[in-house]
């Protein structure tokens, strides 16, 4: 993780005032885009996963419980130009891909100094990065190659800030990079670590989201824990919101972070769970009354897993729309979260709040409120 030495001139106190959501791009099973997202969430099947994997990985998911979802059509030349993408994994693809759509939205919103871009980090969510290029590479060395005739240009993938790394060196942001895992709450563990980075001057804008790749390795990971049920599929994507403070220089808001807390349960039972997600959920429901901020939409982070009894326990307080993502797009590890905060611009009404929950196993759990902006 590279952090910058000298805080920015974000143009406020550091410490102080709220923080926007200017952008959103998503990639998931759905297509690309809010409206594909949209549509999936709103329609009558929200199950139906998208592409199936290319047909040289077919045989490597012959007899997996279940199905798969891959992003449809997915090429990641249709983003950037063809010319050092060979080597990329995809989830360095996925979220380059995301990366330089937020970037072209918001430069078609508002014109945007180079300085700013300079100014720009990212916080990026994930499981543990490519799994399919650490046990590739692993596979490589022990069946004979060596650590002298692997490829040199594919080591990069293996390390979990490849893809945050690699959408710093596309696109010269200069500002703090870094990668954070902890399992299906990663994103929203981004956002609150972004949110941090940027009231203590060191950034002018984070782009702060998830990405996970769908391959056999993943899938049967999934499936062989028995944590998801068969009958939600094992997805991929990568979404990402641009966050920054507000201002008078500041695109119009698509939604504020009124609330972002991540804890860890002192047990790992479901008693736990739940008692620890109550404390999150209490925090980001006392900052969006603060705020004068109404929940109105739930965005359940477990349905379809073991753990979805304890998230109910405490979403039960809630008369509230709720809505479930991963059964839309796949399950998308530390994906999920950023899936999340895209649903929530995607569906949120206008001055409403949107409560965004999830657990994970290792015990974390996290809770946020986004209070949906006017153009959203």
């Amino acid at each position: 993780m590279t952090v910058t030495q000298q805080p920015y001139d974000t143009g406020q106190p550091a410490g102080t005032g709220e923080l926007r959501i200017s952008g959103v791009s998503v990639l998931s099973a759905a297509g690309v885009g809010l409206d594909a997202l949209r549509d999936r969430l709103r329609g009558p099947e929200p199950v139906l996963g998208g592409d199936e994997p290319c047909a040289s990985d077919a045989a490597d998911y012959a007899g997996l419980p279940g199905r798969v979802a891959a992003v449809p059509d997915f090429k990641i030349t249709d983003y950037v130009p063809r010319k050092g993408t060979k080597n990329l994994d995809r989830t360095t693809r996925l979220g380059l891909a995301a990366s330089t759509l937020l970037k072209r939205e918001l430069s078609e919103r508002a014109e945007i100094p180079e300085a700013s871009w300079e100014a720009t980090g990212i916080a990026m969510g994930t499981v543990v990065g490519s799994l399919r290029s650490s046990v590739e590479l692993d596979v490589d060395i022990l069946q004979g190659q060596g650590t002298d005739l692997v490829n040199p240009a594919v080591f990069p993938n293996t390390t979990m800030n490849c893809c945050a790394s690699q959408i710093a060196i596309w696109h010269t942001f200069r500002g703090p990079n870094s990668t954070l895992a902890n399992g299906t709450v990663s994103a929203l563990s981004a956002l609150r670590y972004a949110a941090r980075l940027i009231r203590c001057g060191h950034a002018g804008r984070m782009l702060v989201g998830g990405v996970e790749e769908l391959s056999p390795h993943t899938a049967w990971g999934t499936r062989l824990k028995k944590e998801v049920q068969e009958s939600v599929p094992v997805g991929e994507g990568a979404a990402l919101v641009a966050l920054e403070p507000a201002g008078p220089d500041a695109p119009p808001a698509l939604a504020t972070v009124t609330a972002c807390e991540v804890l860890f349960a002192r047990e790992r039972t479901q008693a736990g769970y739940a008692e620890a997600l109550g404390r999150a959920v209490d925090r980001a429901r006392q900052a969006a009354e603060a705020a004068g901020t109404g929940v109105e939409l739930v965005l359940p982070g477990t349905v379809g897993t073991f753990l979805q009894g304890a998230e109910e326990s405490v979403l039960d307080r809630f008369d509230a729309e709720r809505v479930d993502v991963r059964g839309a797009v796949g399950e998308c590890g530390g994906a999920l979260g950023a899936m999340q905060l895209a649903a929530a611009v995607a569906l949120g009404r206008p001055g409403t709040g949107v409560l965004i929950t999830g657990i994970d196993e290792s015990g974390a759990v996290a809770a946020a409120v986004l209070t949906i902006g006017e153009r959203a």
